[in-house]
């Protein structure tokens, strides 16, 4: 039976009662739902301990399909899926021991060398196929009588779409692994914002691995932060003077890039645990894309549990500690620039499936972001499966500083030291093993290559190896680099247009009024 996907801003997980539910195609296709709203899963697939355990004995590709062939049940063959991820996965985590109970599971090992590379290298091929199955196979998307996507989102098939458009906002990683994934791809193009504030939000490599990706990827900069730049993102989507174009994210707020990161949690512990024991995973987190990843990984039943770890940005962290939910209305630049989120997106799914709710909007007189309803989790099941720790900066470089020390001969690896992401989500896991006496395995998550973040690892001496997909986009001269700048939302949204009327014709499609 095919799983079903609500809205979090009308209903709570495991409630008897939802107002709607949609297929996985449309939640996919959608991006968010038409009030902004995440759609979560109205159950999650059940994996037992004993499918768990041959997981040792599969690749990556393999271990993507079988945790995500339940989801896709109805949406997408199962061949299909093997297809997409034989194609997609050349790559796979390295886990480094550090120790016998200590594990770094370095995620850094695809094209644009960050953790987003597992979702953004099937993302689109899973949209390519849903609207080629819908084409090509009728009742393939069909699980009720009335859940057709003829007339899905635009009142048109799917198959009558001929330019889907993606906006994304990013603090780094995201853009590239995202752009990546969608350029050249005909029928698609994409508009990336970040901050131009160069050093603070985005690292310089950062900010070149995505101005380099051009063609069929427009990249923006915004004179503001990460949340500044999401907020353009949702608001042109909801936009209706754009009515006109296809729009939907990139962002993990889309289920279509949340799902594909459950796998490599069933990866890493199916290379680390044994006989089925419980372990920790520490994950550095921002958006919180990735903690929910895990969230639903232990939903489907992987004897896990979460460390989570914020930079001084330390929204979540705070609400953990004191009951006390409190978005910030700015951000504070720091060494963990992809982490630096005063309004973590998908915290809204947390809420949800802990028995909470948090619906958030838009102010229609101030333009800024708003909670317009909160009902408080339950903050003792929520304790019992997060710990949640704040590193500060300092905390951080010398996290960096010890471990480089210590440890940088791991394996032979020279780029076993950790960055600023990967030292945040050390330090929650050290933190978590003094305050609690925990002496049983940890995995910590390194979300991106040291490479991207020269400037600050160079400050203590240490020149990180650079992967090809770096060095390579370091070696491009200044004038290649194509990217625009904005200041606020009427400019956007006027450039928005004036750029999607010119990707039109140069993908041989007909021009719009």
């Amino acid at each position: 039976m095919a799983i079903r996907y609500f809205n979090t801003n009308e209903a709570i997980f495991g409630s008897s009662r939802y107002v709607k539910t949609v297929g996985l195609a449309e939640a996919i296709i959608r991006g968010q739902a038409p009030d902004g709203g995440l759609y979560m899963p109205a159950q999650f697939p059940a994996i037992s301990p004993e499918r768990i355990a041959l997981m040792g004995g599969m690749r990556y590709p393999q271990i993507f399909v079988e945790t995500m062939k339940d989801f896709f049940y109805e949406t997408l063959h199962q061949e299909t899926l093997e297809r997409i991820a034989h194609e997609a996965y050349d790559f796979e985590p390295y886990v480094e021991h550090v120790s016998g109970i200590d594990k770094i599971v370095r995620l850094d090992e695809g094209p644009t060398a960050a953790f987003k590379d597992y979702a953004a290298v099937v993302f689109f091929r899973i949209v390519k196929a849903i609207v080629e199955q819908e084409q090509g196979f009728k009742g393939s998307l069909i699980s009720r009588a009335n859940d057709r996507l003829d007339d899905l989102v635009y009142g048109q098939s799917l198959k009558d779409i001929d330019l889907f458009t993606y906006f994304t906002a990013t603090s780094g990683d995201t853009g590239s692994a995202t752009g990546m994934g969608c350029v050249d791809v005909p029928g698609m193009m994409m508009f990336i914002f970040y901050s131009s504030r160069i050093g603070e939000h985005v690292s310089d490599t950062q900010a070149r691995m995505m101005d380099f990706i051009g063609k069929n990827v427009y990249v923006i900069r915004a004179d503001t932060d990460f949340d500044g730049c999401d907020l353009i993102s949702k608001t042109l989507q909801m936009d209706p003077d754009l009515a006109f174009m296809h729009k939907s994210t990139a962002n993990s707020v889309s289920l279509g890039r949340l799902l594909p990161q459950v796998a490599y949690y069933f990866y890493a512990y199916s290379r680390v645990a044994e006989n089925g024991e419980e372990i920790r995973v520490s994950v550095p987190s921002g958006n919180f894309g990735d903690a929910m990843a895990g969230l639903f990984s232990m939903k489907m039943g992987l004897p896990i549990k979460l460390i989570v770890g914020v930079n001084e940005n330390d929204v979540f962290e705070r609400f953990i500690r004191t009951g006390m939910y409190a978005p910030s209305e700015s951000t504070k630049p720091c060494h963990s620039n992809s982490m630096n989120v005063g309004w973590p997106s998908n915290v809204r799914r947390v809420f949800n499936l802990y028995g909470g709710q948090l619906v958030e909007g838009k102010d229609p007189e101030t333009g800024k972001r708003i909670v317009y309803s909160m009902k408080i989790p339950d903050l003792k099941r929520l304790r019992a499966d997060i710990a949640a720790y704040a590193i500060t900066d300092d905390e951080t470089d010398g996290l960096i500083w010890e471990f480089y020390n210590k440890r940088h001969l791991i394996d032979g690896r020279i780029h076993s030291t950790i960055e600023p992401h990967g030292a945040v989500a050390w330090g929650a896991a050290m933190k978590f093993r003094q305050q609690t006496g925990y002496l049983g395995r940890i995995i910590c998550f390194e979300t991106a290559h040291p490479g991207k973040f020269p400037e600050r690892l160079r400050t203590f001496g240490i020149e990180p190896e650079l992967p090809e997909c770096i060095s390579t986009v370091l070696e491009l001269p200044e004038g290649r680099r194509r990217f625009w700048t904005v200041n606020n939302y009427q400019e956007a949204k006027d450039l928005v247009v004036q750029i999607y009327r010119v990707e039109r014709g140069r993908q041989g499609l007909k021009p719009v009024i």
